[in-house]
């Protein structure tokens, strides 16, 4: 008489199975979420360079006259520190140009501004526009220019792909406000490979950003922009600007 097969009751047979098994599972598991995750972070990217592109306007004369006339403006008040910043963090945002701004406040009642083209692969590395403001009322022609030269190149190039960070900052003429811009890139490791100062700086202004920011010893590269008078030689200044900009930012 044939004895009946018995079931393998091996219990080391589902030991060893799970072993095997689950491991891989969890791997394929992984990779699935992650590309998933990637996809999904790829379709934001696309939908934010969209709607970037559909944001951006030519650099013009008339887009330099509407901003330096408001700055300008803003710049014979007294709450000039509170107005500037104020008219900055609302037309370079997310609605109108598509940047995420930064304000850091510090005193009393004054900021730093800054939004940026975040670098795609070496976001660290910084190439910095800079203007200056102040209550010298004998620069108020040119540094209304010059804020308003920076943010039409910043509407000009928004969502544009670049391999540095282009930061764009609008900083009160202060020993206080370069020591915050400094605070901020030594928090977030930072190094500003090149510097373009707007508005034709007088030697005390450019040595107090230059030495706040230890450029010499970094290798920064300074470029001291000469200041225009009128938007009409504003406008072939901008576009040189925005070429010297995204040749430094690498762009791809």
């Amino acid at each position: 008489m044939t004895e009946a097969t018995q079931p393998n009751s091996d219990p080391g047979r589902w030991i060893r199975f799970a072993l095997v098994m689950l491991p891989a599972g969890t791997i394929l598991l992984g990779i699935a979420s992650f590309g998933i995750w990637q996809w999904k972070k790829d379709q934001a990217a696309d939908r934010s360079f969209k709607y970037a592109m559909a944001l951006r306007r030519p650099i013009s004369v008339e887009g330099i006259q509407r901003h330096a006339d408001i700055v300008r403006e803003a710049l014979g008040k007294p709450d000039r520190y509170l107005s500037i910043p104020g008219y900055l963090e609302s037309t370079m945002g997310a609605e109108n140009m598509g940047y995420t701004v930064r304000r850091a406040r510090f005193g009393d009642d004054r900021s730093t501004i800054d939004a940026e083209l975040t670098g795609k692969t070496r976001p660290r590395e910084i190439v910095m526009a800079l203007a200056l403001y102040s209550e010298d009322a004998t620069r108020f022609g040119r540094t209304s220019l010059a804020i308003a030269e920076l943010m039409s190149i910043a509407h000009e190039v928004t969502g544009q792909s670049v391999a540095r960070s282009l930061r764009f900052a609008v900083i009160p003429d202060t020993p206080e406000a370069v020591a915050q811009l400094q605070d901020g890139l030594r928090r977030d490791n930072e190094r500003v490979m090149y510097l373009f100062v707007l508005g034709a700086p007088d030697i005390n202004q450019l040595g107090r950003v230059t030495r706040a920011l230890d450029t010499a010893a970094k290798g920064t590269r300074v470029v001291a922009r000469p200041a225009t008078l009128t938007p009409q030689e504003s406008l072939p200044s901008a576009h040189e600007l925005k070429a010297l900009l995204l040749h430094a930012a690498e762009r791809p």
